[in-house]
C-alpha cells in the first residue's frame, strides 16, 4: 500500500509536468507531452481496477474538467488545421510530399490518442462533439478515425451518443450564425454543408428503427428545444433565431417511427 502511494505521488507529479508542457512554445515538446498524457490517463484509468484489482484504486487518475479542456483545445489547434497553415509553420522550408505524409500521420496519431480517451470513458463523451463536427471537412484525413469513434461511443451509450451528435450540429449552426448573423441564407453552401453532415450522421443509425428508437427520439427532442430555445429580439411576432435548425434536424426524420412523429 505504501508503494502504491509513492507511485501515485510520482505519477501525479509527472502528469502535472506534462500538463504544463502543453503550453510550451516548442511544438514537438507539446506533442510529446500530449501523447504522454493520453497514454498515462489510459494506463491509470478506472480500467486499472477491472478483473478484481480493486486494490489498485489509489493509482486511478480521472482528468478534471480543466485538463480535459486543455487536451481538447490541443486537438483543435494541432489536428484540425489546414495544410497551408502547416506549410507556413515549417519555417520557410520546402515541404515535400514525404514530409506532408509524415505530418498527417502525426496528426492522426494525436487524434487517435484523444479519441481513445473518449471511447474508454476517461474524457466526457460530449467532448466528441468538437471532433464529430469536423467529419465532412476532414473526411479524407481523419474520416476513418472519427467514424470509428462514433461507432464505439454508440456502443457505450446510444442516448448520450445521439445527444453528442446533435450537439456537434448545434455548434456548427452557432458558428454560422456568429459569422453571418441570425438571418441565414438557407440555400447557402454553409447551411447545405451542415445538412449534409446531418444526413451522414442519420445514415449511421442503420435500418433497425426499433433498436435506435429512443436515441433518435432524444436527438429530435434536443434539436427541437434548440430551435425554439431563444426568443427573437424583435419580439414574439418574429420567428425564433434558431428556427432554421429544423431544416438540419429534418435529415433525421426518416429514422423516426411514425408514432414518434406526433
Amino acid at each position: 500500500q505504501e508503494d502504491l502511494l509513492v507511485l501515485r505521488k510520482t505519477v501525479k507529479s509527472f502528469l502535472a509536468v506534462c500538463q504544463q508542457c502543453l503550453s510550451n512554445v516548442n511544438t514537438p515538446v507539446k506533442e510529446q507531452a500530449f501523447m504522454l498524457l493520453c497514454d498515462l490517463l489510459m494506463i491509470f484509468s478506472h480500467q486499472l481496477m477491472t478483473g478484481g484489482r480493486e486494490g489498485l484504486q489509489p493509482l486511478v487518475f480521472n482528468p478534471d474538467s480543466g485538463l480535459q479542456s486543455e487536451l481538447l483545445s490541443f486537438v483543435m489547434d494541432h489536428v484540425f488545421i489546414d495544410q497551408d497553415d502547416e506549410n507556413q509553420s515549417m519555417e520557410g522550408d520546402e515541404e515535400d510530399e514525404a514530409n506532408k505524409i509524415e505530418a498527417l500521420h502525426k496528426r492522426r496519431n494525436l487524434l487517435a490518442a484523444f479519441s481513445k480517451l473518449i471511447i474508454y470513458d476517461i474524457v466526457d463523451m460530449h467532448a466528441a462533439a468538437d471532433i464529430f463536427k469536423h467529419y465532412m471537412k476532414y473526411y479524407n484525413d481523419y474520416g476513418d478515425i472519427i467514424k470509428e469513434t462514433l461507432s464505439k461511443t454508440r456502443q457505450i451509450d446510444k442516448i448520450q451518443c445521439a445527444k453528442t451528435l446533435i450537439l456537434s450540429l448545434q455548434q456548427l449552426f452557432n458558428e454560422l450564425v456568429q459569422e453571418q448573423g441570425p438571418n441565414l441564407d438557407r440555400t447557402s453552401a454553409h447551411v447545405s454543408g451542415i445538412k449534409e453532415l446531418a444526413r451522414r450522421f442519420a445514415l449511421t443509425f442503420g435500418l433497425d428503427q426499433i433498436k435506435t428508437r429512443e436515441a433518435v427520439a432524444t436527438l429530435h427532442k434536443d434539436g427541437i428545444e434548440f430551435a425554439f430555445k431563444y426568443q427573437n429580439q424583435k419580439g414574439q411576432d418574429y420567428p425564433p433565431p434558431n428556427l432554421a435548425f429544423l431544416e438540419v434536424l429534418s435529415e433525421f426524420s426518416s429514422k423516426l417511427l411514425r408514432q414518434d412523429k406526433k
